[in-house]
């Protein structure tokens, strides 16, 4: 059988793991970015998170996984190719991360410096990332952002991350939700928040910092042209009104809503005050 069969007969009977897993995961790995839709997200994922988060891998086969997750051919590849198809192995290596975090936070078996390379490595490709497609009609869920916002919001859970890397990853979602390439339309505003939120529970950050934070978004220098300036806008307001509800209905951090809601106030004023309709 080929690696669709055999993952089509593995999820047929509950995901249940063969004799030496690790032999199929690193086949799995290899074929990550594979552009059959169904092989590596419906397959090849779904069959990891269910492995990985059920213990059917041991902590020494999930240590020798991290460093193949962060290599060159995975996590790193073609990083900085924008509309190309190297996104899907970037893209669904980042997504992998989250599964081991979890598992980490769980039954520890990552070593503070194996955390630190992790969050280097993460916080390096989703800097470095130029992809911002969502959902490709041909081969499917590209979502780098998005998962990138995952793999973020696990980070930020960690104990082993310290104030300095919080500021990071507000640095980050700051600067992926400020981009004038494409106004984000697959959820990427909501699956940004989420880190944020996870950032505001470690409670560590001095809430005056968060406030300067989230008013820098309406400080951005306007692009000098129209199109560029309109896509930003759209993903600071939309960024901005999904972060107000999340913390308002989750009642998290609220005294931040009226800083929320006066940046909007900005935003809307810097773009419009100079734009005939």
């Amino acid at each position: 059988m080929n690696l669709k069969e055999k993952l089509i007969s593995i999820k047929e009977n509950g995901y249940q793991a063969p004799p030496e897993p690790f032999q199929l995961v690193q086949e799995m790995m290899d074929n990550i970015g594979f552009l059959d839709a169904q092989l590596r997200d419906e397959l090849i994922y779904t069959t990891l998170s269910h492995w990985i988060a059920g213990n059917t891998l041991t902590a020494n086969e999930l240590e020798q996984l991290v460093p193949v997750v962060l290599d060159e051919k995975h996590l790193l590849y073609q990083l900085g190719e924008t509309n190309t198809d190297s996104v899907f192995t970037r893209s669904f290596s980042m997504l992998v991360i989250p599964l081991l975090l979890i598992r980490h936070r769980q039954t520890p078996f990552l070593s503070k410096e194996q955390i630190h390379q992790i969050k280097e490595k993460v916080f390096y490709t989703i800097h470095k990332e130029r992809d911002y497609r969502g959902y490709d009609e041909e081969k499917g869920w590209a979502h780098a952002i998005a998962h990138a916002a995952d793999a973020l919001d696990d980070l930020a859970q960690c104990s082993e991350l310290d104030q300095n890397d919080l500021i990071t990853i507000l640095n980050l979602v700051y600067e992926k939700m400020t981009i004038t390439e494409r106004v984000y339309s697959d959820g990427e505003d909501e699956r940004l928040v989420t880190p944020v939120v996870s950032v505001l529970n470690r409670k560590i950050l001095r809430p005056t910092y968060v406030e300067q934070w989230i008013q820098r978004f309406g400080d951005v220098e306007k692009e000098p042209e129209f199109l560029p300036a309109f896509k930003q806008k759209n993903n600071i307001k939309n960024f901005l009104k999904s972060l107000y509800f999340r913390i308002k209905f989750h009642n998290v951090d609220t005294d931040l809503c009226p800083t929320i809601e006066h940046t909007l106030y900005k935003v809307d004023k810097v773009y419009y005050s100079n734009v005939e309709n």
